[in-house]
C-alpha cells in the first residue's frame, strides 16, 4: 500500500493573515499544557516513564518557547 505525500488542495485552508500571525505566549502555553496533560495520562496508564516525561516536557518547552525556569512547567 502506498501513502500519498503530495498536497492536493487547490488553495490554502488558512487565511493569509492567520498563516503569518505569530502565536501569543498564552496560546503557546495552552498548547504546552495540553500536550503535557496527555503525557501525564500516559504516565498514569504506565505507557510512559517519569524520565521520558521529563525529556518530553523539555522538548515541548523548547518547541513552544516556554522558559525552562517557567512556573508553568
Amino acid at each position: 500500500m502506498v501513502t500519498r505525500t503530495a498536497n492536493i488542495a487547490a488553495v490554502s485552508a488558512m487565511p493569509k493573515h492567520a498563516e503569518n500571525q505569530r502565536d501569543s505566549y498564552d496560546d503557546r502555553l495552552m498548547r504546552f499544557r495540553t500536550s503535557t496533560a496527555v503525557f501525564r495520562a500516559m504516565i498514569k496508564n504506565g505507557v510512559l516513564s517519569e524520565e521520558d516525561y521529563k525529556k518530553s516536557c523539555d522538548i515541548l518547552a523548547e518547541k513552544y518557547g516556554i522558559s525552562l525556569c517557567s512556573i508553568f512547567r
